[in-house]
């Protein structure tokens, strides 16, 4: 009776993990991509290798100080030749925002606020509708690393509280989910983020990200006040 209980509980515990697994595998996904300062040809390359067929920009002010290529008009040129469809949510999910309701006390881009305004909402509704047309979907800024670019912490982290898959592509051409990213930013602010103690002793993992969120928020947001602004980095 024990060995026939032992059984049906592996057997159960595989059938949840099956199911994990395809909940998984069946998940929406949604790419992100940097330009960085590539070539347009590998550019190219990274995106005909997930087959992406629409390609949203996500930067503010669509054009490159250090590579011209990916200024909006031979951008949206060169990538139609090659059909693959090319828009501009510069309201949408753009990082740059100026009014007040959207920035903290610091003037600076507050990345939760932004992601309950109607614009954001918006943006977010026609990548669904998208997405429902069979688009292979890619948001593009200019940092080649996602963990520099408001990409991964104010619109993909999003995503995936919606319940699509984010993937990032990486400049040599490798993929990094969602998943893997926050744990390098759990590593990267481990030493600020809040741990249980006599006083909090209920901290969890959860409680750890939204810091590492936050930290992250304050580390690369817009600053309204900010003169001199250089409009990309790149690695």
């Amino acid at each position: 009776m024990y060995d026939n209980m032992v059984c049906k509980i592996f057997l159960f515990l595989k059938y949840i993990k099956s199911a994990n697994e395809y909940q998984l595998m069946n998940k929406e996904e949604v790419y992100t991509v940097g330009h960085s300062n590539h070539e347009f040809a590998y550019f190219l390359e990274l995106l005909q290798y997930q087959n992406i067929d629409c390609l949203i920009d996500v930067r503010s002010t669509p054009m490159s100080g250090y590579s011209p290529q990916y200024n909006q008009q031979p951008l949206k040129h060169q990538l139609e030749m090659h059909e693959i469809r090319y828009l501009h949510f510069k309201e949408e999910f753009g990082a740059r925002h100026e009014h007040d309701h959207v920035l903290n006390e610091d003037g600076q881009v507050n990345f939760e606020l932004v992601r309950k305004t109607d614009e954001f909402q918006s943006g977010v509704s026609r990548l669904v509708q998208g997405l429902e047309k069979g688009y292979r979907i890619a948001l593009m800024c200019s940092e080649g690393n996602p963990l520099d670019c408001h990409r991964f912490s104010m619109i993909s982290v999003y995503l995936e509280e919606l319940g699509y898959a984010v993937q990032h592509i990486l400049k040599d051409k490798r993929m990094k989910t969602h998943q893997e990213l926050e744990q390098e930013l759990l590593n990267q602010y481990k030493k600020k983020l809040p741990v249980p103690s006599l006083f909090e002793p209920d901290v969890n993992e959860d409680d750890r990200l939204k810091a590492a969120y936050e930290l992250h928020n304050k580390d690369i947001g817009w600053k309204k006040d900010n003169k001199i602004k250089v409009e990309e980095t790149h690695d």
